[in-house]
């Protein structure tokens, strides 16, 4: 059955004992808020940052008064804010500078998600661009740590793909094309300004398979939420396969109107209850998913619907002062409709962000 919106004005505390959920979901929640039980459902169970800091990274990024440097490192820190605990193992590592075949810098070996570790080391990630970008030779040496690996792994690229072409090695999108052959991967591109032959690269590493994807900076900056889809999705029924799960309540649909991402504000009432629950209970966390109708195309949709999740994040942050490191965000497009398309009344209903709160 789809979830059913449930009005927060009927909605109370029921219970403030823990429930266990199976010892395979090795999850509790500490307290239920009404609404209906979701899952989020861990969908890769590693992931590996490759850190660029090569010489390009200094450039400006687009009109901004970053560089390309510190624009990475702050999408870095915004994702690891908002980044749930769902048991990865993960890795942080860099391909610049180098020199020869062994290249890759270790900053966080391959290890338990730990998110205060993680953010140690994102902060001490070095700041100052240096050296040739050795692409190719990083991807290549991801065969020293992918085999170590159990599950699914996504790896996030950062580069502005201005990368120092190595005879000995093949293009970085063939080099990932074959990881993507042996081993089971999916790779998150994200794009710092590449340009010419260096964007072709980019744009073929992210479509290496079905899974892989490309983004750019500034998709990214402000809205994490374009990494979080390759690592966790959202559903209504729990997986009987074993996989990890992080359990929350789902509150009142957000509407919006046809091609809209504004609050409005028949929606502020709903909103102010969330943000006294999350003040009175400092461990809660909300994970806000946005939704589309199927008119346009899918790529349009997408970036709408990452919009009305930020934009609900936004209201919760200005106007209920909660911290954005307790709302994780994601967008789904049309994919996940709970009417039907054919009808200016289920569209309506798909135009929505589900808002879902959980435990730390």
């Amino acid at each position: 059955m789809r979830l059913k919106s449930l009005l927060l004005s009927m909605i109370f505390l029921l219970v403030s004992s823990v429930a266990s959920l199976s010892a395979a979901e090795r999850q509790s929640i500490e307290y239920m808020w009404g609404g209906s039980p979701v899952y989020m459902v861990r969908t890769a169970d590693n992931f590996i940052i490759l850190y660029d800091r090569s010489e390009s990274m200094g450039s400006r990024f687009i009109d901004s008064s970053m560089t390309k440097l510190q624009a990475q490192r702050k999408i870095l820190n915004e994702k690891n804010a908002t980044l749930p605990d769902m048991n990865w193992q993960a890795g942080v590592y860099s391909f610049t500078p180098g020199w020869g075949t062994d290249n890759l810098t270790v900053y966080y070996p391959m290890q338990a998600y730990d998110k205060m570790k993680f953010h140690d080391v994102l902060k001490s990630m070095p700041a100052e661009p240096k050296g040739p970008t050795l692409l190719q030779q990083g991807l290549f040496e991801l065969n020293n740590i992918l085999p170590t690996l159990n599950g699914r792994t996504v790896i996030f690229v950062f580069s502005d793909a201005q990368y120092t072409p190595a005879a000995n090695y093949d293009s970085p999108s063939y080099i990932a094309a074959q990881l993507a052959a042996q081993y089971d991967v999916c790779f998150g591109v994200v794009d710092a300004g590449a340009k010419d032959k260096g964007l072709v690269q980019m744009q073929k590493m992210g479509n290496v398979n079905d899974c892989s994807f490309f983004v750019s900076f500034a998709d990214l900056i402000g809205n994490p939420e374009w990494m979080t889809g390759a690592l966790f999705d959202i559903s209504e029924t729990a997986p009987g396969d074993g996989r990890e799960v992080k359990m929350g309540y789902e509150w009142e649909n957000i509407l919006f109107d046809f091609d809209k991402a504004d609050v409005k504000e028949e929606y502020w009432a709903v909103l102010a209850k969330v943000g006294a629950y999350m003040r009175l209970h400092p461990d809660a966390r909300v994970v806000l998913a946005g939704h589309t109708d199927n008119i346009g195309s899918r790529e349009y949709n997408l970036k709408l619907s990452h919009r009305r999740a930020s934009a609900v994040r936004d209201y919760l942050v200005s106007q209920e002062s909660i911290d954005p490191g307790r709302i994780t965000l994601s967008g789904f497009g049309f994919d996940d409709p709970i009417a039907d398309n054919a009808t200016p009344a289920g569209r309506a209903q798909n135009r929505r962000v589900q808002g879902i709160l959980t435990d730390k």
